[in-house]
């Protein structure tokens, strides 16, 4: 997988994100991890649903539009779900359970993946 960072309003909030941007990296997503990395995260796109089939821990789930914009986060999404299609998102990030606040990342931001 290639690998990208994350930039709000100019500031890198972490330069570890795996992008997953073919059919099998966006299926696999971090499915069978046993854990990540504090300042992991992956970029699955395109993509506006996720599942949390075989996942082993709880993630946050930030949905973003063409242009980065945050469109809705799911905080604290529990292994087995299977979440709902985001109006609007074109992509996703998968996060740690808790990141999206400790990165200060609120709908209406707008995030640079590059």
């Amino acid at each position: 997988m290639k690998k990208a960072s994350m930039i709000k309003s100019g500031q890198i909030l972490t330069e570890n994100v795996e992008v997953a941007d073919s059919f099998f990296s966006r299926f696999m997503g971090l499915m069978f991890r046993k854990k990540i990395n504090a300042d992991y995260a992956l970029h699955i796109k395109p993509c506006n649903q996720i599942h949390m089939l075989n996942m082993r821990f709880a993630i946050d789930v930030i949905y973003l539009s063409d242009s980065g914009k945050v469109v809705k986060i799911d905080e604290n999404v529990k292994p087995n779900k299977i979440c709902k299609a985001v109006k609007g998102a074109k992509s996703v990030l998968e996060m740690n359970c808790g990141a999206a606040a400790e990165f200060g990342i609120r709908e209406g931001d707008t995030l640079k993946i590059e």
